[in-house]
């Protein structure tokens, strides 16, 4: 009986051993960077940052064990299912992106999470990662055996909220290091801990009142005021607008340098055929590095010395337009991809749609490739208005996966992702340049041919640029980001000719300085306030030469959720940042860029 019972006891020891190894391998499989980064605090002397950062993994390994080891198994199989939901979303991400989950990048994927399911399918990839992170994470954590012995079960139970220590920990470094600090801590904690952050920053911080526009606008579009109404105090009174209808096309995940001006190229070359008619200021700088960041930027007529707060209560590039006597026009040519159709997107709210007198969210019945087409008719239809319009118009562009921006047989780069079935930079930029060249050097070529632009000035951006590198995110990385995701091309169109002039000699001298801050106070040109209000209040416009400035572009939070600091990435627009992938040659066939015929609409 005694050697039954040693026997026993060896066995269940040797379950023990092998579950310890097995959390051990669980932890060393999913978390990476531990050793370069404990050597890079020794090589920079970083000392009370070395305890902090052993003292949380050994916190987070003893708690693992606590957690794995509870004698009950309700409270054990709880556990597991935080910790393999933690580790599962956290692997997922670094798989997907090369990236580690911070508390911005989780405000921004809930801003953007009505992008989710495209954002699924181009990273599908990644997903086995996480399923398999949370099946191999709750057997580690769940399956038996527990611990033996009297004294030990109880302390072990005593024990069983152990876990929200380095939750606790975690997410107080990611507030005390205004969202950061949390780099290279165990993944098996670190998501929840900097969801919780995110998300109550986003659930308490209170939406503050927009302010309206103060400057007064006399010229013959405005409204007048209410009879016996005393007029507020204002500036210097503004002009006549400079043109009849403005239209700022912004569109998605165009890269400047994938637009080739070469006359005869095979990537661009109805773009190359057609820069006589556009007045190019070269490579740009978005705002931001996400769809949401940007176009926020954008809408809210926000200057570089007015972020954080300040950007949620200054006026709207609506009401700006709608004082000047314009019709404003919102255009989503997205829509059909947010799943919760409730819900408006990039920041936009029911305060500031409310400003907006036609807005057009394109429906799911139409495909993903004709999406841009749509989105330009219903520009066509606007311009044909008596009444002064503004158009903003957020086109489909080259949002990923890229494939379904073109239509099937316009593909002229090969190896494609859909087509090969691989996922390397040589395919992703070979579907890359095919949706260029349907949605944009087609795109644009109707736009000049058929468009009667005598009285308008189109702008012409994106909201961001991409970057090619698999196993890293394309756009929207919030640490250390690639240059190449703020590089965007811009452009204008003036049908005035002294207004192209204006444009012309201000690009000749701004070429490698110009960036989206510009954009909104020349729309406030445009729209006929006084260029000295616009430049006190917002800077330089597009239409003066902007020699000096050192254009730049924000990522993460712009709101001052967490602090209000701004992070700042500089991009050189004298340096060529075109991968050698992207020289390949497309078959030999005839370009769709090109062609005139109209995409079937369904």
């Amino acid at each position: 009986m005694t050697t039954d019972l040693h026997a026993t006891t060896s066995r269940h020891r040797l379950l023990i051993g092998l579950r310890v190894l097995a959390i051990l391998v669980f932890i060393a499989l999913t978390n990476e960077g531990f050793a370069s980064r404990f050597a890079l605090l020794i090589e920079q002397q970083r000392l009370g940052t070395l305890i902090g950062f052993v003292g949380i993994w050994g916190l987070s390994f003893a708690a693992l064990l606590i957690a794995a080891f509870q004698p009950r198994l309700s409270v054990r199989v709880f556990w597991a299912l935080v910790i393999a939901a933690s580790t599962a979303a956290g692997f997922f991400y670094h798989q997907a992106t090369g990236n580690e989950l911070g508390p911005f990048d989780i405000v921004s994927l809930w801003s953007a999470r009505h992008e989710a399911g495209r954002a699924f399918e181009f990273y599908a990839g990644s997903i086995k990662w996480m399923l398999l992170a949370l099946v191999g994470g709750l057997l580690v954590m769940a399956t038996p055996p527990a611990v033996a012995g009297t004294r030990l079960r109880r302390w072990t139970g005593r024990l069983a909220l152990a876990p929200v220590i380095p939750i606790a920990l975690i997410a107080a470094i990611a507030l005390l290091k205004e969202g950061g600090g949390t780099q290279v801590l165990p993944v098996q904690f670190t998501p929840l801990s900097v969801g919780i952050v995110a998300g109550a920053k986003i659930a308490i911080t209170p939406m503050p009142q927009r302010q309206g526009v103060t400057w007064t606008w006399r010229g013959p579009f405005a409204v007048a005021a209410p009879r016996g109404a005393t007029a507020a105090p204002t500036q210097a009174p503004v002009q006549k607008p400079t043109v009849r209808h403005i239209v700022l096309l912004v569109d998605e995940s165009l890269r400047a340098d994938y637009i080739d001006w070469t006359p005869g190229n095979p990537y661009t070359p109805a773009l190359a055929a057609m820069q006589s008619k556009l007045v190019n200021f070269g490579p740009a700088v978005s705002g931001g590095n996400c769809s949401h960041y940007s176009n926020a930027i954008l809408r809210f007529a926000a200057s570089k010395d007015h972020l954080g707060p300040a950007l949620l209560t200054s006026p709207t590039i609506w009401q700006y337009a709608k004082k000047a006597g314009f019709r404003t026009v919102f255009i989503d040519a997205q829509a059909a991809f947010n799943r919760n159709p409730g819900k408006m997107q990039n920041f936009m709210t029911a305060q500031e749609a409310r400003d907006i007198d036609g807005f057009y969210a394109l429906p799911e019945d139409v495909a993903p490739s004709a999406l841009d087409d749509r989105l330009l008719d219903i520009v066509e239809k606007e311009l044909r208005s008596p009444q002064p319009v503004f158009i903003y118009a957020n086109k489909n562009g080259a949002h990923f996966p890229y494939d379904h921006g073109y239509p099937a047989g316009e593909g002229r780069f090969e190896p494609s992702m859909a087509k090969s079935g691989q996922d390397t930079a040589q395919t992703r930029i070979n579907s890359y340049r095919n949706v260029v060249s349907w949605s944009v050097d087609r795109f644009m070529k109707r736009v000049t041919d058929e468009f009667d632009l005598k009285d308008t000035v189109v702008i012409y951006t994106s909201d961001h640029g991409q970057a090619f590198n698999p196993g890293k995110m394309s756009h929207c990385t919030v640490e250390e980001p690639d240059p190449r995701e703020g590089l965007v091309p811009l452009f204008v169109t003036a049908g005035d000719q002294d207004l192209r002039a204006r444009f012309e000699a201000a690009a000749a001298v701004s070429r490698g300085h110009s960036s989206h801050f510009e954009i909104a106070p020349t729309m406030l040109e445009l729209f006929g306030y006084a260029a000295d209000d616009i430049q006190r209040r917002y800077g330089a416009t597009l239409l003066e030469p902007n020699p000096k400035q050192a254009p730049a572009f924000t990522t993460g939070d712009i709101f001052g959720l967490f602090s209000s600091k701004v992070r700042w990435h500089p991009v050189d627009l004298n340096k060529s940042y075109l991968e050698p992938e992207a020289h390949t040659q497309p078959a030999a066939r005839p370009s769709a860029a090109v062609e005139t015929d109209r995409p079937q609409l369904r």
